[in-house]
């Protein structure tokens, strides 16, 4: 059961959708980007399967709202982040713009980071609601990069 969706909550997860359909996007593919890139998307890949196996599916949405039966995970990936699946996607869209290597991807990945940023702080919001325990789990992890931001 999810909590009501707000218009902002439908705009993000719509405009997510268009940044990834933008990354991917390719109609006049002319650089076979380095392996490097690959490695890039490789790493989402493998994050995104970490991240899967510390919170299974029907414990978090594509929505920045939780769910009400929602538990709070701090292991795994998310002891080091607050928001290990959006950097898992990044990473993913990141090398495969990067493999593209068109201005639209990259204006495409510009997007997506920005609503990215916007439904994880959206989302923090509900958590703190939700978890007592959070604003302190928030001081001790970054958000999307460890160490880092």
């Amino acid at each position: 059961m999810s909590v009501k969706r707000t218009k902002k909550s439908h705009a993000l997860v719509a405009l997510q959708m268009c940044a990834i359909a933008g990354c991917i996007y390719a109609p006049d593919l002319k650089y076979q980007g380095d392996s490097l890139y690959l490695l890039i998307s490789m790493t989402g890949g493998l994050l995104a399967l970490w991240v899967l196996y510390h919170n299974r599916p029907g414990n978090f949405d594509i929505y920045p709202e939780p769910r009400k039966a929602t538990q709070l995970i701090t292991t795994g990936p998310y002891q080091w982040v607050r928001h290990p699946m959006y950097s898992s996607l990044l990473l993913l869209m990141l090398g495969i713009s990067l493999y593209s290597y068109q201005f639209s991807n990259a204006l495409a990945f510009s997007v997506l980071m920005l609503v990215v940023y916007g439904k994880a702080r959206l989302e923090e919001q509900y958590l703190q609601q939700q978890f007592a325990e959070y604003k302190t789990y928030q001081q001790h992890t970054k958000r999307f990069i460890p160490f880092v931001l």
